[in-house]
């Protein structure tokens, strides 16, 4: 039988254990992959500031977010990675160009060009700010690039780093190949309106296409580690009536890593997943990106992408998606949704992705990409052990081990 003094030790770590196990915060705790659970969604805290510079930096505790002043590029990398020296990618939306769609596929090759304007051709502006709800809790921020007048310190030679170049007596001669003499004017899209709006909640955000004939398509953005971008387009100067527009996104997947690093693109399509690195350079330029139907249901997903996996493990840490309806805004204001297409190439320093969309002609269109961490891909090693606890809970057993200390002094002084 238990003696006197062992009864009192045992009652004793009994009131310990009870203790921390009311007291802990439930991040003391651990759920096992086998255990199932419902839980509403994750809240993420969500910061946006400007450095000396004129960069906006988004933060949330999963993902950061850099934002050039002067043109629409997005940097991004995982918050636990400083600098993203591990893992930082680019999505740069650089130019837009009128085609002509002689080959029918819906997107666009660089020998259609009918016209085209860097993006640096102009100056923009570029606006920040939060929403919160009743609590004064910050539920979004969103920052948005508005394109103003005309710049006048664009890079004239800004083409040769990323397109092909056509010989002059080819039959149909591409703007793009005009040599470096060539007075390239784009005073005519300076009426054009142009904007790319970002946002990042902090829950999960459920959204949807809708046009005026019903929904379209359904879509959902992962609270604190995806950023959506609206673009919008009006007033576009066409040329013809039978045009096409589309829109440059030039990724890159390796921007401040070491060479021990590496990362390439997987195109999810039709016909498997293909993967390509920027290094690389493209003999075929504007393959068509062929769209993909995984639940084999005879119709296209809702949503394309391509994700951005580790060479060396394979690992996915992101992926850059996009809707394969845009919204067309009529004139008199009708609503219809329409089909995006995409084509592609590399240059040998990123890839270029072609967003194709139809004649809109007195209109406005708006179209929903998106750029994703996964926070089960970060490449940095989370820190284990006891001091690596919430300082909650480090507290908690501080208490626990003092109450069984001064109770064993009690006991042997008794």
């Amino acid at each position: 039988m238990k003696t006197m003094k062992q009864q009192h030790v045992s009652k004793i770590l009994l009131f310990a254990l009870i203790f921390l196990l009311v007291a802990s915060p439930a991040t003391a705790f651990t759920i096992s992959d086998d255990d199932t659970t419902t839980e509403p969604d994750d809240e993420h805290e969500l910061e946006e500031y400007r450095d000396s510079n004129g960069t906006v930096w988004i933060e949330t505790d999963v993902m950061t977010v850099t934002l050039d002043p002067n043109l629409p590029i997005y940097q991004y990398w995982y918050a636990g990675d400083e600098n993203g020296s591990l893992a930082r990618f680019m999505i740069s939306y650089l130019m837009i160009v009128e085609f002509e769609d002689s080959n029918g596929d819906a997107v666009y090759q660089p020998n259609e060009t009918l016209s085209f304007a860097p993006l640096d051709a102009f100056e923009w502006s570029l606006q920040t700010g939060e929403i919160t709800n009743e609590l004064n809790e910050v539920t979004e921020v969103y920052a948005s690039y508005t394109k103003g007048g005309m710049s006048s310190d664009w890079e004239d030679d800004w083409f040769e780093n990323w397109m092909p170049e056509y010989e002059e007596e080819d039959e149909n001669p591409v703007l793009l190949a005009e040599d470096d003499e060539s007075d390239l004017n784009f005073t005519m899209y300076s009426g054009m309106t142009l904007r790319f709006y970002g946002h990042i909640y902090s829950t999960d955000y459920y959204g949807n296409i809708t046009d005026d004939f019903g929904v379209e398509s359904n879509y959902t953005v992962a609270g604190g580690m995806e950023l959506k971008v609206d673009i919008e387009i009006g007033n576009f100067p066409f040329i013809s009536n039978t045009s096409k527009v589309a829109v440059l996104n030039y990724l890159k997947e390796d921007v401040a890593s070491s060479h021990e690093y590496g990362h390439s693109f997987k195109l999810h399509e039709d016909y498997g997943d293909t993967e390509i690195d920027s290094e690389d350079i493209s003999d075929n330029h504007g393959v068509e990106f062929e769209d993909c139907d995984d639940d084999n249901d005879g119709e296209d997903d809702d949503i394309q992408q391509l994700s951005v996996v580790d060479s060396f493990n394979d690992t996915t840490r992101g992926r850059y998606s996009w809707l394969d309806k845009a919204v067309v805004t009529d004139l008199n204001g009708t609503e219809t949704a329409v089909d995006v297409g995409a084509s592609y190439w590399t240059d040998g320093n990123g890839l270029l992705l072609f967003f194709a969309y139809p004649n809109f002609d007195g209109g406005s269109i708006l179209h929903d990409p998106s750029m994703r961490l996964f926070d089960s891909g970060t490449p940095v090693i989370q820190p284990t052990g006891i001091l690596n606890l919430p300082m909650e809970t480090i507290a908690l057993i501080g208490i626990a081990a003092a109450i069984v200390v001064v109770a064993g002094l009690v006991i042997k002084r008794r």
